[in-house]
């Protein structure tokens, strides 16, 4: 009797269910060709929630709920998801042997099941006291927590003793966890282990101190230095009391046993490769063994980790789990596709109230941070390892401190400074090294109160069909990316670029797309710009900042110097924060470059009835730093501002120096033509750097700051240098764009602002109002449309505008011109001219204004588009 399948995946815990949902991911499979088989009796389910949720003594997580493998959009992969996938579950079944050369399975009822390709998901058992020469472990109130069934019976016995004695052994995760839950069970607990401090693999004795000090005031007693030996038992058999080494007597009514554990490979010894060191079933950057219809995922699998230089680990961790298993299914379904794995070591835990996160390797000189002793607690470590950060310990961060701790140990940030990194480690670890990505979400989603975009979802460059342009895509397309690298010097004349590091980078053919640096307080004779409250908005780590500093004082009061896109779109992120803003300019009104004092007066007014106040025409003269941090704001006039926090938004000066004196420059930027070509033929400026004719405006140069522009002269910069015949053909024509969306408001401008304004719609709509705001203005000059303003349009009449400045339309009288407004331009035009060099009509420009590529990913993806050499990413820190 047998059965056969194409896909075998051996084991019930998470690296099974994950693999499963890879595969029904990605497809590649037909009803009757997959299946799972398990020892245990339910669906593949997620480990860690035994020692988490599963021992809660109220409202306690249970299948087929919390701690059932989750799949997309929150799905529970219940028994039944498997059966609509057409994954065959073969529950409650014992594999006795593997025949890895045929290809087969024995069962403990006799059966044979054989397949194409096996997935070894086996996991790891945990080890019992017995292997350690002690007797009685099969003692009614002796607990062990590796599957469901341990996990009843623990929770049984802790529901047996109530305010009774427990006697946990080991002072590692299953321990720490345990022994957290028998607390909060309201049960006495010692622990025992024979190092010197709890999580002796991991923390560093100040960590563990910090850790065993919160469990003893919780009640938690610890026995460190010495070992169990033996047991007393009543006459039922029943353990009452343990015993140390030391001769010690501790009365128990239970005994949780946390010792380690033991990868499963028995069934695959002598026919797989095992890796002697680290216990597991070696495999390849594929997660595939020795023999080639093989894999292993998860507890069992020892694999290469690139970070490590490919030093071979296994790793006890559902992270790893889940990973490799939807590796090793890529690399199986799709395995020319597929790379060798990358992965980022990472553990977590959470007890009682506290919860922290561990990436990378503990090896090398640590490096502590943060406040130890406070009763919130924020603190952490940083290992480095010739001079490079090589792992990272954080309690009780954000989502956005993790991430950039993460990233700090996943780039191998180098650290010039201990004690620089000791001090600064908690507002901001490192530097982030990442691909392109979209600056103007950072004003806007990045600042969120909850669900703030992040890398690499919302604010990656975007490509064809939504796709994300991570680091992935760069390499899948054979484009260098050279990240946390300085260009220190450029030589025009020989073509090179020369880095921090002392290596020369030659080329070709170059493209500048350093964009702009935020202005600081101390070039109009301020300060304060390094004071740890004092936030500018230009780059990730300028938003991690301001996140970090709305999050450290709600309902306090902000300072936001500069009344234009940053001052009013952080504001706006200030006040869904839920903290008080003064916007303080020495302007008439708010976006004095754009807006006309009546169209200011609308946004002016509805920040106002948000909470907002506004102070005009003077400006922050000095800022009050009291440890560190500023504490009062004095303006000009001789007011004083109290702030628990200050954003600075002051303008952008483009970054140009690196070309001073080689390359020909205009108004504040790199001069080029209509190509984006600079006054040398091999290089071309693109973005906020570069200074462009724009034939709107009769040839004018103008240098612009947005993303659109980014945009748009890169894909022109790289169709010219390539000259290629689907590109843009000639000079660009660009119809310059600018947008903003704050609260429940959203504007679009295109064109110019030259000339008589003309209002139309509806300006006094407060934001109580039952309908959004729909207001405008156009600039008309010599009887045409030069430019053209409007608030809470449709795509339609957004794209009729754009048209109406694009055509130069003429303009009929002010008075029938603010009278008829939208109605005009729509009835006049709804065929919207094309851009010279991009075929884009108004509506799908507007469309891409909200989606965004940047311009150095534009760069790349038409670079690989023309198929030419592929070119390299230098990413710049200014």
């Amino acid at each position: 009797m047998g059965r056969a399948f194409v896909y075998v995946i051996l084991g019930g815990g998470v690296a099974a269910g994950y693999a499963a949902l890879e595969f029904a991911r990605r497809g590649g499979y037909s009803r009757g060709e997959l299946c799972i088989i398990s020892e245990e009796a339910v669906a593949p389910y997620e480990r860690p929630a035994l020692s988490k949720g599963y021992l809660l003594p109220e409202g306690a997580a249970r299948l087929p709920g919390f701690h059932t493998c989750v799949g997309a959009n929150d799905e529970l992969l219940t028994t039944k998801w498997y059966k609509e996938q057409g994954i065959e579950l073969v529950l409650g079944t014992k594999v006795i042997s593997a025949d890895v050369r045929r290809k087969t399975l024995l069962t403990a009822t006799g059966e044979t099941i054989s397949y194409k390709t096996l997935i070894i998901a086996t996991g790891a058992r945990a080890l019992k006291l017995q292997e350690f020469g002690i007797q009685g472990s099969d003692a009614s109130n002796i607990c062990y927590l590796r599957n469901i069934d341990d996990a009843d019976k623990l929770v049984n016995a802790m529901k047996s003793c109530p305010g009774g004695n427990a006697v946990v052994i080991g002072g590692g995760y299953i321990g720490m966890e345990c022994a957290a839950a028998l607390v909060t069970n309201k049960i006495r607990v010692t622990m025992v282990f024979p190092e010197k401090h709890c999580m002796g693999r991991l923390f560093t004795e100040k960590i563990a101190e910090y850790y065993e000090n919160y469990y003893t005031s919780r009640g938690v007693t610890f026995v460190k230095g010495t070992v169990l030996t033996s047991f007393e038992r009543d006459t039922t058999g029943k353990v009452t009391a343990v015993i140390l080494k030391d001769g010690r007597h501790l009365p128990a009514d239970m005994v949780v046993v946390g010792i380690g554990i033991r990868a499963n490979t028995s069934l695959f010894e002598g026919q797989l490769v095992m890796s002697m060191e680290n216990g597991g079933i070696k495999v390849n950057g594929q997660l595939q063994t020795s023999d080639s219809s093989v894999y292993a995922v998860g507890d069992v699998a020892a694999f290469p980790i690139k970070l490590f230089d490919g030093d071979i680990r296994r790793l006890e961790h559902v992270d790893s789990a889940r990973r490799t298993a939807r590796h090793a299914v890529a690399s199986i379904l799709e395995p020319s596709k597929t790379r060798d794995i990358d992965y980022l070591p990472f553990f977590y835990s959470r007890v009682f109230t506290l919860s922290w996160q561990f990436y990378g390797d503990n090896v090398g000189e640590v490096v502590h941070f943060g406040d130890f002793a406070s009763s919130s607690p924020r603190f952490g470590a940083y290992w480095v390892n010739k001079g490079l950060i090589a792992g990272a310990f954080l309690e009780g961060g954000s989502r956005d401190e993790y991430e950039a701790i993460s990233v700090a140990v996943w780039r191998k940030a180098k650290v010039a400074n201990m004690a620089e990194l000791e001090k600064q480690a908690i507002v901001s670890p490192i530097t982030r090294q990442v691909a392109p990505y979209e600056r103007p979400a950072l004003s806007k989603g990045y600042l969120l109160p909850e669900g703030g975009a992040r890398l690499p979802a919302f604010h990656t460059c975007v490509g064809a069909n939504d796709q994300l342009l991570t680091e992935d895509w760069y390499n899948e397309h054979g484009i260098e990316l050279i990240l946390g690298m300085k260009i220190i010097s450029a030589d025009v004349r020989r073509k090179t670029l020369l880095t921090s590091s002392g290596e020369t980078i030659s080329y070709k053919t170059l493209i500048v797309a350093t964009g702009a640096r935020a202005l600081k307080l101390e070039e109009f004779g301020g300060n304060g710009s390094d004071a740890e409250n004092v936030c500018y908005l230009r780059n990730i780590e300028d938003a991690d900042k301001l996140v970090h500093q709305m999050r450290s004082c709600p309902g306090g009061n902000a300072i936001v110097i500069g009344g234009g896109y940053i001052g009013m779109e952080c504001a706006a992120a200030l006040v869904a924060n839920k903290i008080k803003v003064t916007i303080v300019f020495p302007g008439k009104h708010c976006m004095g470059r754009l807006f006309t004092p009546k169209i200011a007066e609308f946004y002016e007014n509805y920040y106002t009835s948000k909470g907002v106040t506004f102070i005009k025409g003077t400006t922050v003269s000095s800022l009050e730093i009291s440890s560190g941090k500023v504490t009062t704001a004095i303006l000009r006039d001789g007011r004083r501002l109290p702030a628990d926090m200050v954003v600075v938004g002051i303008g952008a000066r483009a970054n140009t120096a690196l070309f001073e004196g080689q390359l020909v420059m205009e108004k504040g930027g790199i001069k080029v033509n209509g190509k984006m070509q600079t006054s040398d033929a091999s290089v071309y400026a693109v973005g906020d750097v570069a200074t462009f004719p724009v034939k709107l405006l009769g040839g004018g140069a103008r240098r612009f700051e947005h993303v659109d522009c980014a945009r748009r002269t890169a894909r022109h910069a790289v169709a010219a240098a390539l000259d290629h015949p689907s590109g843009p053909a000639g000079d660009i024509d660009y119809l310059p764009f600018f947008y903003s969306r704050v609260f429940a408001l959203s504007w679009r401008f295109y064109g110019d602002n030259a000339g008589e304004a003309v209002h139309f719609g509806d300006l006094s709509s407060s934001s109580s109002a039952s309908s959004p705001p729909k207001f405008g203005a156009f600039w008309v000059s010599a009887g045409r449309i030069t430019g053209a303003f409007l608030e809470g349009g449709s795509p339609e009449e957004y794209e009729a505008i754009a048209h109406a400045v694009r055509s130069g339309a003429a303009a009929p009288d002010a008075a029938r011109l603010a009278r008829e407004g939208l109605a005009f331009v729509v009835r006049e035009g709804r065929s919207p001219a094309t851009r010279g060099g991009d075929s884009d009509k108004p509506s799908s420009y507007a469309w891409h204004a909200t989606v965004g590529v940047a311009a150095v990913v534009s760069i790349a993806a038409l670079a690989y588009w023309y198929s030419r050499k592929a070119p390299c990413l230098v990413k710049r820190s200014f």
